[in-house]
């Protein structure tokens, strides 16, 4: 909400009409993409860039860029190896701008380029700051900023207040929760318990049944299980009709608006959340993106895929199916590209369509959402696709989206790190839905990532 596009584009319009020559470059396709959108010129990844070739830069400081000013996006993403790379390729007398948010997560490879370049205070730094009127009145703003200061944010839940959907507010936390393995194991023995022939097999008919003690089975069971679970609410337990109600039969508090009080975990919501409640109020055209913060697990992106797949896209008699080990795709499909390849003119992190299928030659098309390009897939290029109704939260880095939805829960706590927060929270445009428990969103906001990077550009720098 600080103006860093609308900064940019008139950054280089200056440039240009100054008659200096510009190339434009950021670290990802999807992000070099957004780019070119925003400023009218062509931007390439600094792979491409670079001229990467058979495991080498072909622009370096024998061949160095033919430009005078060189402006590059989303520099927290830079790792040490390749900003040394492109630093070597950039001519004597060139100007280097890099455009980027510290914190946002650091690179994927080592080092912590752009946050150590502005702590070393021998580079210009320019921090924009002031948030604009428009902005202002947008939660999403309001909110990111409060988590980069540390501060909780009180994000109001529909289940509360249901205006909040025709209100279109476009923050909404949902509080929800899935069981964890441990409680799993809890729910299981005790419904073992509870069935009949095992009861009278344990304990038999008369110890069950005795007159006088009807609460003998509870007692009985109680006796059977660890102390922090003797709060368990066994009548809930035994006539729970879903996942939901038996969660709620096991946690010792459930939020006074959790979804778990209307029979839905948290993967359930958000399955609702993509198929139902984000298109009926905030138009079916919007491009909807669940963000998580794990790949595994119940609320990981492998488990949600298909999840998502099976509730969006099921598979039908007339609708042709391609399959790869165990991922499955079918026309229609959400996909994703995951690693860059410059025959096909796609890159890593580019998002699509597929479009046909040809189950006999086993190969495919997909439409880039970007620029609605076609691009043919054979047999050995779709092992580089993967389903992409949920992507991990590193991988959305650079790109934008209508809508986010972020599953948040105490299952992710080796994940959750403010500056994945942040990160996944201004990935949407116009609505973002935390799914989970607020004592996740908490431990997030608390927790601070980048501290346990040991880098020395800063110190070699001064």
């Amino acid at each position: 909400g600080c103006g860093k596009t609308t900064t940019t584009k008139t950054l280089v319009s200056l440039l240009r009409a100054m008659g200096r020559g510009v190339l434009l470059a950021a670290p990802t396709g999807r992000a070099a993409q957004r780019m070119e959108e925003v400023i009218g010129l062509e931007a390439k990844t600094i792979h491409r860039l670079l001229e990467f070739q058979n495991g080498s830069f072909q622009k370096n400081s024998d061949f160095p860029l033919e430009t005078d000013v060189l402006v590059v996006d989303e520099c927290s993403m830079l790792d040490i190896s390749l900003f040394a790379a492109l630093l070597a390729a950039v001519p004597e007398n060139a100007q280097l701008i890099l455009i980027g948010d510290a914190d946002q997560l650091p690179s994927v490879g080592a080092g912590n380029v752009l946050s150590d370049l502005q702590k070393s205070e021998r580079i210009p730094c320019f921090h924009l700051k002031t948030v604009f009127r428009q902005a202002r009145e947008s939660q999403i703003v309001s909110y990111a900023h409060a988590i980069n200061r540390g501060e909780v944010p009180r994000i109001e839940s529909p289940f509360k207040l249901p205006s909040l959907w025709k209100e279109h507010c476009d923050c909404l936390f949902i509080d929800s929760n899935e069981a964890t393995k441990e409680q799993l194991r809890v729910i299981k023995k005790v419904k073992e318990q509870m069935e009949p022939a095992r009861r009278e097999d344990a304990y038999g008919e008369q110890e069950l049944y005795a007159a006088g003690n009807p609460v003998g089975l509870q007692d009985i069971i109680s006796a059977k299980l660890v102390e922090k679970y003797e709060h368990i609410d066994f009548g809930l337990l035994q006539t729970a009709e879903n996942n939901a109600v038996e969660l709620r039969a096991v946690l010792k508090k459930t939020h006074p608006w959790s979804s778990l009080y209307y029979g839905l975990t948290a993967s359930q919501v958000l399955l609702r959340l993509y198929s139902e409640w984000i298109p009926k109020y905030y138009g079916r055209d919007s491009e909807i993106q669940v963000l998580s913060p794990m790949t595994r697990g119940s609320l990981g992106t492998m488990t949600l895929n298909k999840n998502l797949q099976n509730c969006v896209n099921p598979s039908a008699k007339d609708k042709t199916e391609l399959r790869l080990g165990e991922r499955i795709f079918r026309v229609g499909d959400r996909v994703i590209h995951r690693k860059n390849n410059y025959d096909l003119g796609v890159y890593n992190g580019d998002i699509g369509i597929i479009s046909s299928i040809n189950s006999l030659d086993l190969c495919c098309t997909v439409t880039f959402l970007s620029d609605r390009r076609l691009v043919e897939y054979e047999k050995e290029q779709i092992s580089e696709l993967d389903l992409a109704y949920a992507i991990t939260i590193h991988k959305s880095q650079g790109s934008e989206f209508d809508c986010v939805v972020i599953p948040l829960v105490s299952q992710h706590f080796k994940m959750l790190f403010r500056n994945l927060i942040y990160t996944g929270l201004t990935r949407a445009k116009k609505l973002a839905v935390f799914v989970g428990t607020r004592q996740a969103l908490a431990m997030a906001v608390h927790n601070i990532d980048t501290a346990k990077r040991q880098t020395a550009l800063a110190y070699l720098l001064r």
